[in-house]
């Protein structure tokens, strides 16, 4: 019995280490949107000769150039989900995998905003007109990464119980943050 409630303690103060250290994310995480001064008409657009390669749910290369969807968070490669049975499912993967159906066609064109603290353009993507990073939302397959403008999607991905919203999942910035935490206490073992 002793045993079982010190697991329990355990378990509840590493809730609150986590609870702790997610309310603290915002200001550690604004600092990877800070602005370079790009110009306002800043496009990167794909062509025949241009390859595109989808990193995971919310990064991809055109060329040579690293890109960010601007205003989602995709669940990592690596995430698992529960949908609504409670099965687990590699939802990482699935965000991957949709923004590649969406990527399909070799029109892609991408506002580029700004870049981030890793040198990525932050961008919002088109194909055929489209809004990818919306899409991405609607869909259920990422939700909204600080301050975006994809509320309404995310409203509506949420209502409809679509992709990730049909079960459970970790926010992907608590992910990386488990992750990133995991990694450096395997370090010091």
């Amino acid at each position: 019995m002793k045993r079982k409630l010190s697991k329990i303690y355990t378990y509840c103060l590493s809730i609150a280490l986590v609870n702790s250290i997610y309310t603290a994310i915002p200001n550690v995480y604004a600092k990877d949107e800070a602005s370079t001064n790009l110009s306002q008409d800043t496009w990167i657009t794909s062509s025949s000769k241009t390859t595109i390669k989808v990193i995971d749910g919310d990064s991809l290369e055109i060329g040579k150039r690293r890109i960010r969807l601007m205003g989602i968070d995709a669940p990592e490669y690596n995430q698992t989900c529960k949908n609504a049975k409670q099965e687990i499912y590699a939802c990482g993967k699935r965000s991957m995998e949709y923004l590649e159906e969406l990527l399909t066609k070799n029109n892609l064109r991408c506002k580029v905003h700004k870049q981030d603290k890793y040198k990525r353009d932050l961008c919002t993507c088109y194909t055929d007109n489209k809004d990818i990073n919306a899409q991405m939302i609607k869909s259920g397959n990422a939700i909204v990464y600080l301050e975006s403008a994809y509320h309404k999607e995310q409203d509506y991905a949420k209502e409809h119980r679509q992709g990730i919203w049909s079960g459970s999942f970790i926010h992907p910035r608590l992910f990386r943050l488990l992750e990133e935490k995991a990694k450096k206490k395997n370090q010091i073992i």
